[in-house]
């Protein structure tokens, strides 16, 4: 027909529509392209604050509003074909309308995403208000699109309107609800994305074509014929839908390698330098973090309950090597070099990277424990070499450990339950606790157990040490790094770092390793009075009362006296095994036991030193502790000298039950980490004997070569270690490593060793003692 004929014919009437079903179903496909967009962009949105979390929910309601919504609608009304399909008789639309009908739908959904997405918890109300605001976008932007058509005028019924509405509201809800409810649950895996995706892209669709059916179309003039318009849309739709699906694979690829790099940093052991200068300020490098080194992927224990802590041996060795750098470096490279013939998963340049832990049947690599340990030498070796420095000046080992950051993401925690799965393949049934448990918590939506469960390993260690020469600031400057104010520090590498404890905790921290290198909270000649704290947290994990200043000090209350004579050892043995409240009753009835001068003045200052320990302490249980017979002569003086004489009374007190936290002065330690401590320096020599027989290349057995750790190492870990890791792991008291202890006798009142303060008889059934025993020999305290 021509031109003339068509108009006549259908001007001011109402024309004839069918539908094409391949672009019918090609409109429904670019729905579920970038419905399936939208879901996967808010998957990635990892908090409710920040640019990049914002960007990712302007993004989710632009794939949503114009690509599932607004390209849906134009495919859709190319496959509607008026009157006999003659091109002057199709569809012709207004810029300006379709431009806004693009903008409008896009604003609405990120006020729903928002809503919706404003807390970690979905409320029902929340989830109700997107769907009626996504439903209403897809409405509004279907009969705003039909506004902006020029050549027609659109005629409605108004049962389809509210059909139409209602379907778009409800299939949009409960997709929404579906998405979210799943995303809380279980880190909304890929097919409950699908089916979410698969329902909002039905919502779009059925909206459109319940709408669609219900319109008529009245002619108002014919379209003036522009070559290739309606295929140029078709492209342009096509392309962005493209782009659409990038988005999709782009994310899902970046999405997975940033979660294996989270869950693989959140289990590695790393090792960290702390370095101040003279004016307190801290190194740092070019990214505002202080150096710092991965010791090893993750830490492996002999069951699920032994974790990577300060009770632990291998703790202890570190601590004690950190004090014996000159002794440990001689034997870096043999170390270096054993690494390189262990079997590693992959080649490296690093030959701490890649080892394979385990073997093929699922256990342990031999010698694990030593190979652990050289992994730590070696990976401090890695920070002197980055600082251009010899091992000899790294520092010592601070005497915390920090723990990586919790994650609550369910997403996060599925990576790293699948990385430890890949990492220990095979092993024994008690190394796959973490992942066979796993998915029924995830499926559970219990986010709490699982984190406890897989995500406390990952662990942060510090040399610590503070610069006395002018020249090696500068050196360091000149190398590129810098000093800065610790608090400028907090913020980056507890992100950087993924440490689990506040920024304004960690400044504490660094306070707390400016005072332990400074050498403060040493203890002074004279008389003391100490509180023995011990608390039983079961299976043998005894922990012992510290100065929060001085973790290897008790809590400690001066007495105004510089030595103690045998009247006032008499006092003392009189009153022990008296809990505090009758001691100080005794001490302060005067004249009840015939006391000389001297005799009544030190029961008033042992009475006050009771008063002012108790106020210090803080502990609600002081009541219970019981006054010791031991008395502790330490023959030396807070440099280690012996001009003056440094004696402690004790109180003693047992714990049953786990105390959740201590006083604003005092903290809890594992009790034989606090008992390695005391010996440190007695047992430095022998320490640097055994290291050296054992670790020395020239001296290694040609079974390490072929790595098998069954001589040399071993013979290390036997008399370094002795029984203490079968011990810790089945239950049974650790030893503490080289220490030559030997049992006191019943009725000795004096002793060298805090270890004494707590004896084996007891009249108390609740203040239980631990055995008694004593050192060989006396040496100074801990030297840094």
């Amino acid at each position: 027909m021509t031109v003339e004929s068509l108009l006549e014919q259908y001007q001011g009437h109402i024309v004839p529509k069918a539908y094409n079903a391949g672009y019918l179903a090609l409109s429904y496909l670019i729905s579920l392209v970038g419905a399936a967009s939208t879901l996967e962009l808010i998957t990635r949105r990892s908090w409710f604050n920040g640019i990049s979390n914002h960007l990712i929910l302007c993004s989710s309601a632009i794939t949503m509003g114009g690509i599932a919504i607004w390209c849906m609608h134009f495919i859709g009304n190319i496959a509607l074909t008026l009157a006999e399909g003659e091109a002057e008789m199709q569809i012709v639309y207004s810029s300006g309308m379709t431009v806004l009908s693009f903008c409008m739908p896009v604003i609405v959904l990120l006020a729903a995403f928002y809503a919706i997405g404003i807390s970690n918890r979905i409320a029902w109300w929340r989830v109700i208000t997107a769907g009626i605001l996504c439903g209403c976008a897809i409405c509004g932007m279907h009969y705003l699109a039909n506004a902006s058509i020029k050549n027609y005028q659109c005629i409605y019924e108004p049962a389809y309107i509210v059909g139409a509405a209602i379907i778009a509201v409800a299939a949009s809800t409960v997709s929404l609800a579906m998405f979210f409810i799943f995303q809380s649950l279980s880190a909304s895996s890929w097919w409950k994305r699908t089916i979410s995706a698969i329902i909002l892209a039905g919502a779009v669709s059925s909206m459109h074509w319940c709408a669609s059916v219900g319109t008529q179309y009245r002619l108002l003039h014919l379209r003036k014929l522009e070559r290739g318009s309606r295929t140029a849309t078709a492209i342009a739709v096509i392309c962005l839908s493209f782009s659409a699906c990038i988005i999709i694979a782009g994310s899902a690829i970046l999405r997975a390698r940033i979660l294996k790099d989270a869950a693989l940093r959140a289990q590695q052991i790393e090792l960290a330098a702390i370095v101040f200068n003279k004016d307190g300020c801290l190194l740092v490098d070019s990214n505002g973090v202080f150096p710092n080194t991965v010791v090893t992927d993750f830490f492996i224990g002999e069951n699920t309950d032994e974790k990577f802590n300060t009770a632990h041996p291998q703790f202890h060795w570190m601590f004690q090597a950190s004090r014996n750098w000159t002794g440990i470096s001689g034997l870096i490279n043999g170390m270096k070099q054993h690494l390189r013939q262990l079997p590693h998963k992959s080649r490296h340049k690093d030959p701490t990277k890649g080892i394979q832990l385990i073997d093929d049947d699922g256990e342990l690599i031999d010698g694990y424990s030593v190979i652990f340990r050289e992994l730590f030498c070696v990976a401090a070796s890695k920070l002197s070499d980055r600082l251009d420095e010899s091992i000899t000046t790294m520092g010592i080992l601070w005497d915390e450990i920090i723990t990586k950051r919790s994650v609550a993401n369910p997403a996060y925690l599925q990576a790293l339950e699948k990385h430890r799965d890949y990492q220990t393949s095979d092993t024994s049934e008690i190394l796959r606790k973490g992942s066979t448990t796993g998915e029924s918590h995830l499926e559970k939506g219990v986010g709490i157990e699982l984190e406890n469960e897989i995500d406390g390993r990952g662990a942060l260690m510090f040399l610590i040490r503070r610069l006395t020469s002018d020249d090696e600031v500068k050196r360091l400057e000149a190398a590129g790094y810098r000093f800065v104010d610790p608090v400028q520090v907090c913020n980056d590498a507890r992100n950087h770092l993924q440490m689990q404890i506040p920024s304004s905790e960690f400044e504490s921290k660094l306070r707390d390793m400016k005072a332990v290198i400074s050498q403060q909270g040493r203890i002074k000649p004279g008389v003391h009075l100490g509180l023995f704290a011990i608390q039983d947290r079961g299976l043998d994990n005894h922990h012992v009362l510290v100065q929060k200043d001085a973790r290897d000090l008790l809590p400690l209350a001066p007495l105004p006296i510089s030595t103690i004579d045998e009247k006032q050892v008499r006092i003392v043995q009189g009153l022990s095994g008296f809990q505090v409240p009758e001691v100080i009753q005794r001490l302060r009835t005067t004249g009840a036991s015939s006391r000389s001068p001297d005799e009544e003045l030190f029961a008033h200052y042992l009475s006050n030193a009771i008063h002012s320990l108790r106020e210090w302490v803080q502990e609600p249980l002081f009541h219970d502790a019981v006054l010791s017979p031991t008395i502790l002569r330490l023959p030396y003086g807070i440099d280690g000298g012996d001009a003056e004489e440094t004696v402690i009374m004790a109180l003693r007190l047992k714990i049953s039950h786990p105390v959740i936290s201590s006083g604003p002065n005092c903290q809890w330690v594992p009790l034989n980490f606090f008992g390695m401590r005391q010996v440190l320096e007695q047992s430095r020599q022998e320490f640097v004997r055994v290291l050296h027989q054992d670790f020395d290349p020239s001296t290694m057995p040609a079974s390490r070569a072929n790595n098998e750790l069954t001589s040399g190492p071993l013979s290390t870990l036997r008399r370094l270690k002795g029984s203490e890791g079968s011990a810790h792991s089945k239950g049974k008291k650790p030893r503490v490593p080289i220490m030559r202890l030997r049992a006191s006798s019943k009725d000795s009142t004096r002793s060298s060793s805090t270890i004494n303060l707590c004896p084996a008889e007891s009249s108390e059934a609740h203040n239980e003692r631990l055995p008694s025993t004593d050192t060989v020999d006396v040496y100074p305290p801990e030297q840094h």
